[in-house]
């Protein structure tokens, strides 16, 4: 494998995905996979959404979270002497669990990512979802009051 630069069209993938996971679009996410395309665990992560419906299920999945932030950072990608191309990239997925007083859980991810060409266009051939750490903390919801521009409204 080698480091390759890789079209913009493969950076903006992780991007469209958070945007499409945060905002449960089962169809915009589905459109970035391959008709096979999955979202598996790595390691001893049990999750696997293989093809559309499955990908769709996932959407059904995250209802237990009241929001989710995924925040896309470092990536890279490989290409092999056969032209695949493969890629890792960091995520910090904060999730909102439900209740009077909310928790953050802040999920630390690598995605291991394989890509293949479909209908003209890059795709996810597959996500392997390497989960690094969990952290929980407290959080408040948003009131117009933290606006007023006195730091007592954001405490």
């Amino acid at each position: 494998m080698a480091a390759f630069d890789a079209p913009a069209q493969l950076r903006d993938l992780a991007h469209r995905y958070a945007w499409a996971v945060d905002r449960r679009a089962g169809d915009d996410l589905a459109a970035l996979f391959t008709p096979d395309g999955a979202i598996r665990g790595w390691g001893e992560n049990p999750i696997d959404y293989t093809g559309p419906e499955r990908l769709h299920a996932m959407m059904a999945d995250l209802a237990m979270f009241e929001r989710t932030m995924h925040n896309v950072f470092n990536q890279v990608f490989e290409m092999d002497a056969d032209g695949a191309v493969t890629g890792l990239t960091y995520c910090i997925a904060s999730h909102i669990l439900p209740g009077d007083e909310p928790t953050v859980v802040d999920m630390a991810i690598w995605y291991h990512d394989r890509f293949a060409r479909h209908d003209g266009a890059w795709r996810f051939a597959e996500r392997r979802l390497e989960m690094l750490w969990i952290e929980n903390r407290p959080a408040r919801r948003f009131s117009p009051e933290m606006m007023s521009g006195a730091v007592r409204d954001l405490q």
